[in-house]
């Protein structure tokens, strides 16, 4: 009779290929963080390969949980990069402002 612990090995053992491609291919999608259809079509792509990868893993408990961890990690790392974008482009906006002000002082 198996035990829980090698049902749960195996189930890892068949699911190491499915996430070394997953990693693979989520590492894969780029989007244009300034052209909003692209960052829609990135978390899209997201959901859709996640889903797609693991639907045969969706009802085990560990998996499925899995799935749900990576797609909320994906997702914030797009959300996150656009929140640094933004502030960046705050940032340069402020210097050039500055610039212009010093520019405008020395005449």
């Amino acid at each position: 009779m198996n035990s829980t612990l090698d049902v749960v090995r195996a189930q890892m053992q068949e699911a190491e290929p499915v996430l070394k491609q997953l990693d693979v291919e989520l590492e894969a999608i780029n989007f244009d963080p300034f052209t909003p259809s692209s960052v829609d079509a990135a978390i899209e792509k997201v959901t859709a390969v996640i889903d797609t990868l693991l639907v045969n893993f969706r009802a085990n408990p560990i998996l499925s949980s899995l799935a749900d961890q990576l797609r909320s990690q994906y997702l914030d790392a797009i959300h996150h990069r656009l929140i640094q974008l933004k502030k960046d482009e705050m940032t340069v906006t402020q210097r050039y402002r500055k610039s212009c002000l010093a520019l405008e002082n020395s005449h």
